[in-house]
């Protein structure tokens, strides 16, 4: 672990794109970000959404002599530099916003995702009054914040459905806001592991707690919030039926508990003796989203795995397993718990076994004996 004298930004190492990086964990602070964005080499990760900085002498010479001061308690200031920036009128009708949000029964990943980009547009906002908000502004912000800055296609489209929402709430603003552009998403398939590679993975974890959650998070397909609310009540061994509970969409689904699983489960509650939440944190009743990430990056370094995974590709590479294994795709639909049958379909794009049965022109002519 490199260590900067800001406890703030946490560096760590990681293999990206074939070259050793150092990854700036931190919250989002626009002090912090302006930092990091002065030091040279410095670019952004859409799959890991970080910034990284070459792994290099002058790069951590520049985070030793230039990190900024630390700060007591990061998370109390950046609660306080928001009520100083944004006046008590904005701030009010944030707070009613996330009360309409919890009324109408969205998702709190959903409410806290919805108010943090509410927020962080009336920073720029910088508390103008209400009067000078309007389409202009609105199309300004979207273009400085997110295509300039090149950030990822869901973190605006988190801002249009929260701005959206938060005007059509407000009947006092009048702004049509319909040909606000949403972000092009583009057709990018995710990396995938095959099932030679989460074997190895899954058997490179000694300590049993890791194994189980990585084991899981491939078994059933979930969602890394989905296994950190899982509880002790979640688990059926008799009908071998896990109930993922208010999950994306405010669902709940039922997904089956394989026999291996059960097994595994098994072994680690009667190590671990877990309460009410199925994996406790350290001195925490649930275990944190950052440490799944960090006991996956320690399997795949073990595994020498240089794709470019995250916990997600593990919920990718269940799906198209099951593809190429001619499961049904209504069914994959159902335990991935997609609204849409044309959200599963990316699956059959990424499936090895339909690629490798694709018709080339070439194949023709193999067949008729021409010299190629």
């Amino acid at each position: 672990m490199i260590t900067v004298r800001n406890k703030a930004i946490k560096p760590h190492k990681r293999i990206h794109r074939g070259k050793s990086r150092i990854f700036l964990s931190c919250a989002y602070d626009p002090t912090l970000i302006q930092w990091i964005k002065s030091i040279p080499g410095r670019q952004y990760s859409k799959t890991y959404k970080e910034w990284h900085i070459p792994d290099t002498e002058d790069a951590l010479n520049y985070l030793q002599s230039k990190s900024p001061k630390p700060q007591e308690n990061p998370a109390k200031a950046t609660k306080t530099q928001h009520q100083v920036v944004i006046n008590e009128y904005w701030m009010s009708k944030v707070d009613s916003f996330e009360k309409y949000l919890a009324q109408q029964r969205y998702a709190s990943q959903t409410i806290s995702a919805y108010r943090q980009a509410l927020l962080q547009f009336l920073i720029w906002w910088n508390n103008r009054d209400i009067s000078e908000l309007n389409l202009s502004a609105i199309k300004a912000y979207n273009y400085t914040h997110f295509i300039k800055e090149q950030r990822s296609y869901s973190a605006q489209n988190v801002w249009v459905n929260a701005l959206k929402l938060f005007l059509a709430k407000e009947s006092n603003i009048r702004i049509d806001i319909s040909d606000i552009e949403r972000p092009k998403k583009g057709k990018h398939l995710p990396d995938v592991l095959s099932e030679d590679e989460v074997r190895r993975l899954i058997l490179s974890y000694k300590n049993l707690k890791h194994q189980t959650i990585i084991m899981m998070y491939y078994a059933c397909g979930m969602r890394k919030s989905e296994l950190i609310n899982l509880k002790l009540s979640d688990m059926d061994s008799k009908r071998r039926i896990i109930r993922i509970r208010n999950s994306k969409g405010a669902k709940d689904r039922d997904v089956p508990m394989p026999e291996a699983l059960l097994v595994q489960i098994g072994k680690y509650y009667n190590r671990y003796k877990p309460r009410v939440y199925l994996f406790n944190g350290q001195n925490k009743p649930q275990y944190s989203a950052r440490s799944i990430d960090k006991v996956l990056e320690r399997g795949l370094s073990r595994c020498g795995i240089e794709k470019k995974i995250t916990i997600h590709n593990l919920r990718h590479s269940y799906a198209t397993h099951l593809v190429e294994r001619n499961i049904n795709l209504r069914y994959i639909q159902e335990a991935l718990g997609h609204n849409s049958s044309k959200t599963t379909e990316l699956y059959t794009r990424l499936s090895k076994e339909n690629i490798a049965n694709m018709v080339s022109p070439i194949d023709f002519w193999t067949k008729n004996k021409e010299n190629i």
